[in-house]
């Protein structure tokens, strides 16, 4: 049997069909069993997307992907922006008037009388509680005739009889009063009062309350008005002010606008004395009737009250103490003796200068900087890029008398700056401000001075102030000392801040012993908030730490432009955008940021080549020569190095190719000026190693019509205001000291800068005037590579450089100075140790004369050491080109890179492999032939074969075909070679003697005597790093197999590398080894040196992450010596120790004697030494009873 079906009504489904738009042939109703039923409105809502997407691609029949999701995601949000606009349309036809609704907050409290009347006001506006309402917010009035508006007065003053109790008799007077008001019925009306705001009286009114003298009726012609008194008057008016709406007030709450006024045109001939006189018998009648009808009694007379004064009681009142906020800690007096004798210097400026200090943010702060110097010895001032601080806080102090013979503090303001060019620029600005007075001011450089007996203020670089210290050590010419860009952490400004603050505990010592002597005061000025390593730190402020003064920072607001990638070649990006900027940009100068000195050439050369370059003269300045002796040397004297290896100025930002000037870079060239670029450009450098009459040019105006670019290095970063500058071109990199704690090598890599010398370089451009800065570099490597603030210097360079510097002022306890941010102790002990062994040191931690020569040099002492002894034997050039190729690395390119190893053949030998073969053959005996060439020297001394290197490169006629035939690094024997030029000048400037000016690169082949001349001062430098052949030594350890090859003999060095020896100690753990790379590498076994000078240690990495085989310790060797050398050059350092006597003793006169002892060589205390040979000395017998050596005579 079926399955019975009910029976369609075909009728009712057509006429559902036709009522819900649908077609008659499909059924209607929707299937309760399906997964998601769709409403009508989303097929209407696909065929509107259908219909417009089929319009759309009419228009553009063939379009690709890409397109074609583009066009979907257009008809996506155009469909959704349809729908929210009918959903609005919606919601706006049920929107609910909500302001009748009340705040949940509210709930359960007692609405205030203004909330209640508001309220019912809605209310009533919309209809609700019409009735209710009615009451509170009309009020029925009984409206008679009134003739006037004084009628209506009198009628709106309410009956006041309740407040005093009138006599039953009818007074006099009360025929004029107006009978009660009564309504329809005869009831009697009481008006209702309105609750007037109380007003306050201002403090200043006296607080004496005048007596009230009853009803005054003066002044009304008319006799329908009344008024009171003059207080009450004034509060009258004050009340009517705030409600002169209020009709229906008490009359003792109200005055009329028109008491005690008169029209003065109408009463010309009218004499105001004698009608007050009238006025006043009349009003003393009519109140004294008044009161009497109405019982009141007023209290004494106002005028007699005003004579007499307040009662006694009140003047017997002690008054509280005036409460006062507490001063800012830079204003609070901390010193025993606040009081000063006041002193002022009058200084006539110009008055467009004197216009332009006042837009300085530091100005406004003046008083408050010189309170908190006078009141604190020592006082912190940050103030950001443009506030103004170098140049105004000198003439601040100048004007209240700092500097100034007959003033409480005569001695000169001294004022630090990192470089040269910002010392100069400064004293030229601020004598130029000071007018009349400008011969005040002075400066003092390496070489140039032009200090005066009339300098008030002088500005010198750091190092001029450091020597100073060590010649006055209370720095007694000096009255306040300004260390400026402190921010900057260079070294020099750490040991300078370090040294005065003990300075100035000093001079307020002997101030208080000698009234001639002034306390010293130190100002601290930086551009960034990073002084917690000032502020926090007590070791560096024993008295507490110093106030903070901050002002406000940058003039003009700077606009900031990243570049979309970053490129590698920054200075062809940087050649683009001036070009680009030049041509598109108004009028304004452009400061283009660069790392070196190389660089400027470089560019400039090329943007004269692409722009009109226009011929400035140049400015004329005097130069006062200055002693080299008496000049130190700085860190803008010397300047070496590179980009380091594997430096990656972009490392896959973005996608470098394309353009790199698309549209979007365009855009950043748009600038709202309508004013027309300029057709010239005026090419000036900037760097450190300038003339300073050159440096100088930055500062005059450009030739006329002439855009001037300033090319500089980070210089121009701080201090400096360059007028005109209004464009900023940051390649976001510099220069900065580094020092690889393990090769002992100090050079100036190139490497990225950090965000506060960004911020700084960008502000370049807002000094005088809105600018731009164009980045050259993204937004993402300024996020992801640049740290917040550059590491101090101090932390970057060789400890024992900084040790020799503080020993050279005569500091015995290095490990006690007060560094802002100290190196860590065991390196500081380890550095006065170095120092002893070069000699540097005495034995009683004294700088010796040969560590005050050390000093002279900007370098690591032990190149210092080498520069010191190498005049002997002529070997000054020579020396100078040795410490060059020491101070370099990687001249020799290194066989791994080269692909010189041997090749693994595969199974099939064929015949390109063969001749791949025989090629690699060849090309390694080219290898080898070419440093066996520059071995030639000496065999067993790697020093040496480096300086043949570098004397080679000078005469080659083609240098790039020489460093590629010879496997050298062209890049690193360029520094080299400028290296070397720049050791040359500095040697002539310290001993002319040394050096004739003749001397060139180009150096002769050294003799024999030169050459072991030349091995002893490489000993001699690296006396501390010598090694041993373990065979040799007093204990030799086994070994498991004899070494077949020299890179396999062990050798001992002096410090052990592992000081945990234990029983199963291994070879590899305590011996090192050489260094494939090395001369050395190719001797055979038993030719190899008992003794080995090195210059570092290397331990490599094991070949595979678990690997069993521990790597080798390699030794970096230099040259080779013998045991006599090594005698003669440990003398008189703690490594050499001498024996007993041996063999007969000779005496001599007095505490001598001659004998024969033998010398040992020895490393930590305890140990046990290397014999070295026997020596014929002569001893003496010190104040302990021990015999010293003397001198070595055999």
């Amino acid at each position: 049997m079926p399955k019975f079906v009910p029976r369609q009504r075909k009728h009712k489904v057509r006429r559902r069909l036709e009522q819900n738009g649908g077609d008659v042939g499909v059924p209607a109703g929707n299937d309760s069993n399906a997964a998601q039923i769709l409403p009508s409105t989303f097929t209407e809502k696909e065929k509107k997307r259908q219909d417009m997407k089929n319009a759309l691609r009419a228009q553009q029949p063939k379009i690709s992907s890409k397109k074609q999701k583009r066009l979907d995601k257009y008809i996506d949000k155009k469909l959704r922006k349809e729908e929210n606009l009918e959903l609005i349309k919606k919601l706006a036809n049920s929107k609910v008037n909500t302001s009748l609704l009340r705040s949940s907050r509210s709930l359960g409290g007692k609405p205030a009388k203004r909330e209640v009347l508001s309220q019912a006001l809605k209310e009533s506006e919309a209809g609700v509680n019409v009735e209710k309402n009615r009451e509170m917010l009309f009020e029925d009035r009984n409206n008679e005739n009134d003739d006037s508006e004084d009628s209506g007065d009198a009628e709106a003053t309410p009956t006041q009889v309740s407040a005093f109790e009138a006599p039953a008799k009818p007074a006099f007077g009360s025929g004029l009063k107006r009978p009660l008001e009564t309504d329809v019925d005869g009831n009697r009306v009481i008006k209702k009062r309105r609750r007037l705001k109380k007003v306050k009286p201002p403090s200043t009114i006296a607080t004496t309350d005048l007596s009230w003298e009853g009803f005054s009726s003066e002044n009304e012609p008319d006799g329908s008005s009344h008024s009171l008194p003059s207080s009450t008057a004034s509060i009258g008016t004050q009340t009517d002010s705030e409600d002169e709406t209020s009709e229906d007030s008490d009359v003792l709450l109200r005055t009329s606008d028109s008491v005690d006024y008169t029209d003065e045109s109408e009463n010309d001939d009218y004499d105001p004395e004698e009608r007050k006189e009238r006025s006043s018998v009349f009003k003393a009648w009519a109140t004294s009737q008044v009161n009497e009808a109405l019982g009141f009694k007023p209290t004494a007379d106002t005028h007699t009250m005003l004579q007499n004064g307040p009662p006694a009681e009140q003047s017997t009142r002690t008054l509280r103490a005036l409460e006062q906020d507490p001063l800012p800690p830079e204003l609070e007096v901390t010193s025993s003796a606040p009081e000063r004798k006041a002193f002022s210097v009058t200084v006539e400026r110009p008055l467009n200068v004197q216009e332009a200090r006042l837009g300085l943010p530091v100005v406004g702060e003046e008083q408050k900087i010189m309170e908190a110097i006078y009141n604190n010895p020592t006082v912190v001032i940050w103030g950001a890029t443009g506030s103004g601080k170098t140049t105004q806080v000198p003439q601040f102090l100048f004007e209240a008398g700092f500097g100034s013979p007959d003033s409480p503090n005569p001695g000169m303001i001294g004022v630090t700056q990192p470089r040269r060019v910002a010392a100069v620029s400064m004293a030229k600005r601020v004598g130029d401000e000071l007018g009349g007075k400008g011969e005040k001011v002075s400066y003092q450089i390496r070489f140039d001075s032009s200090v005066s007996s009339k300098t008030a203020i002088k500005f010198m670089t750091d190092g001029i102030l450091i020597r100073e210290i060590a010649n006055d050590f209370a720095l007694l010419k000096y009255s306040v000392i300004i260390i400026d860009e402190a921010h900057e952490r260079s070294a020099n400004t750490d040991i300078l801040i370090g040294m005065v603050s003990r300075i100035v505990d000093l001079r307020a010592t002997m101030s208080k012993g000698d009234k001639k002597i002034k306390p010293l005061k130190l100002v601290i000025m930086s551009a960034t908030l990073r002084i917690t390593d000032f502020l926090e730190n007590p070791n560096l402020f024993r008295n507490g730490t110093p106030p903070l003064v901050q002002t406000e920072g940058r003039q003009y607001f700077v606009t900031t432009h990243f570049a979309r990638r970053t490129q590698r070649d920054y200075l062809e990006e940087a050649f683009e955008k001036v070009c680009k900027g030049h041509k598109k940009l108004p009028p304004g100068g452009m400061l283009v940021f660069l790392t070196g000195q190389n660089e400027i050439i470089a560019l400039a050369k090329r943007l004269d080549e692409a722009l009109a370059n226009s011929q400035g003269a140049q400015s004329k300045g005097h130069k006062v020569r200055f002693l080299a002796s008496e000049a130190p040397l700085e860190t803008e004297d010397l300047e070496l190095g590179d980009a380091p290896p594997g430096f990656d100025d972009f490392q896959d930002d973005e996608e470098s190719d394309g353009d790199p000037f698309d549209t979007e870079d365009d855009q950043d060239f748009e600038v709202e000026d309508s004013t027309p670029a300029s057709s010239m450009v005026h090419i000036l450098p900037l760097y450190s190693q300038l003339q300073t009459k050159d440096q100088l040019r930055v500062f005059e105006p450009p030739p006329e019509n002439a855009r001037m670019i300033v090319l500089a290095t980070n210089v121009a970063e701080t201090s400096l205001t360059i007028p005109g500058i209004r464009y900023v071109f940051d390649c976001g990199r510099a220069k900065e000291k580094k020092f690889d704690r393990m090769t002992g090598v100090q050079s100036f890599d190139i490497g990225w800068i950090s965000k506060a010398s960004a911020s700084q370089r960008a502000g370049r451009a807002g000094r005088t005037g809105p600018g731009h800065c164009y980045r050259l570099y993204s937004s993402a490597v300024y996020e992801r590579d640049f740290k917040e603030h550059a590491e101090p210097e101090i932390l970057r360079m060789p400890v024992e450089g900084v040790v020799l510097q503080l020993k050279s002022m005569d500091l015995q306890h290095v490990v006690n100075f007060p560094f802002p941010t100290p190196p860590d102790r065991q390196s500081l002990a380890k550095a006065e140790k170095l120092l002893t062994y070069l000699g540097a040191v005495s034995r009683e931690d004294k700088i010796t004369p040969v560590g005050r020569e050390l000093s002279n040099y900007p370098l690591s002492p032990r190149f210092s050491k080498m520069l010191t002894i190498g005049h002997q034997h002529g070997c000054m050039p020579h020396t100078i080109a040795l410490v060059a190729s020491l101070a370099s690395l990687d001249l020799f390119i290194p066989e791994m890179q080269l692909g010189l190893s041997v090749h693994v053949p595969p199974e099939i030998y064929t015949n390109e492999d063969r001749l791949a073969d025989d090629a690699r053959t060849q090309r390694k005996s080219q290898y080898n032939h070419a440093h066996h060439l520059l071995s030639r020297h000496s065999p067993t001394s790697d020093a040496l074969k480096g300086l043949t290197a570098l004397c080679a490169y000078a005469y080659a006629p083609s240098r790039e075909v020489f460093c590629k035939d010879m496997f050298l690094s062209p890049k690193a024997l360029s520094e080299a070679t400028n290296l070397c030029t720049q050791l040359m000048s500095i040697v002539r400037n310290n001993n002319p003697t040394l050096l004739a000016p003749s001397v060139s690169l180009k150096l002769p082949s050294p003799s024999k005597t030169q050459i072991a001349a030349l091995q002893q001062f490489t000993a001699a430098a690296f006396i501390d790093q010598i090694a041993i052949l373990a065979s040799a030594s007093l204990s030799p350890p086994d070994l498991p197999r004899k070494p077949t090859r020299a890179i396999d003999v062990p050798y001992l060095p002096l410090f052990p590398i592992n000081t945990k020896r234990k029983a199963d100690t291994i070879i590899i753990d305590i011996a090192v080894f050489i260094h494939p790379s090395s001369v050395l590498a190719h001797l055979a076994t038993k030719d190899l040196p008992t003794y080995i000078i090195y210059s570092h240690l290397q331990r490599g990495t094991p070949a595979t992450i678990e690997g069993a085989k521990k790597p080798r310790t390699r030794m970096h060797a230099l040259t080779a010596v013998t045991a006599k050398q090594i005698a003669g050059l440990a003398k008189g350092t703690p490594l050499i120790m001498y024996g007993k006597p041996i063999g007969k003793i000779e005496e001599g006169h007095g505490k001598t004697r001659t004998c024969w002892v033998i010398p040992s060589l020895v490393g930590e205390k305890g140990s046990i030494g290397w014999p070295l040979p026997a020596q014929k000395v002569v001893q003496k017998k010190d104040g302990k009873g021990e015999w010293i050596v003397e001198k070595v005579i055999g």
